[in-house]
């Protein structure tokens, strides 16, 4: 059960209903997930929050295949059920291998192709070391472009926060995967 009440739509201000009805808008939901209606407690905050995670899900420079790796890859660093589970089956849709997903799941990174692998390494690197080596970064920046990077790390940025988030909060999620 979750830490604090989930916000309802009718018990929300008007301004707060507008911030409710927008997130339910940038993720073409009927209704607003219960991890983001637990940030709703602090409805601008949550909204400038779940903009961020939209511009980055659906307007990411980054290819579709490589953002979603990073995602899971991030998810999987904070033992995210709710990442995962939403994010694993993108990856695949994407084009991220099922042996792919299935080692980092198993934590058994040197199963990756050698672009994943890069990836992995710079998420590891910014969540374990707190620093990015800078031949990785230049590697990946000659591949991906200076918008490439800023994407990546505000994608391992943002999932980081929604991760934390879920771990104080301890949001529920309808057939979340086990890790």
């Amino acid at each position: 059960m979750a830490r604090v009440p989930y916000v309802e739509r009718e018990d929300m201000n008007m301004d707060g209903k507008s911030i409710y009805d927008r997130i339910r808008q940038d993720r073409n939901t009927a209704e607003v997930g219960l991890q983001f209606r637990a940030l709703l407690h602090r409805p601008k905050a949550a909204g400038y929050l779940t903009s961020l995670g939209s511009e980055l899900r659906f307007n990411n420079s980054l290819p579709g295949r490589i953002k979603e790796l990073a995602i899971i890859l991030v998810a999987r660093e904070w033992d995210s059920h709710i990442e995962w589970t939403g994010h694993a089956k993108l990856a695949l849709e994407e084009g991220v291998t099922a042996e792919s997903i299935e080692a980092i799941r198993s934590l058994n990174r040197s199963d990756l192709l050698e672009d994943e692998q890069l990836i992995g390494d710079f998420v590891v690197q910014m969540l374990h070391d707190k620093n990015v080596d800078e031949e990785l970064f230049r590697s990946l920046q000659v591949k991906y472009g200076v918008e490439g990077m800023v994407d990546l790390t505000l994608t391992v940025c943002y999932y980081t926060a929604v991760s934390l988030a879920q771990i104080s909060l301890q949001p529920e999620m309808e057939g979340a995967s086990t890790l």
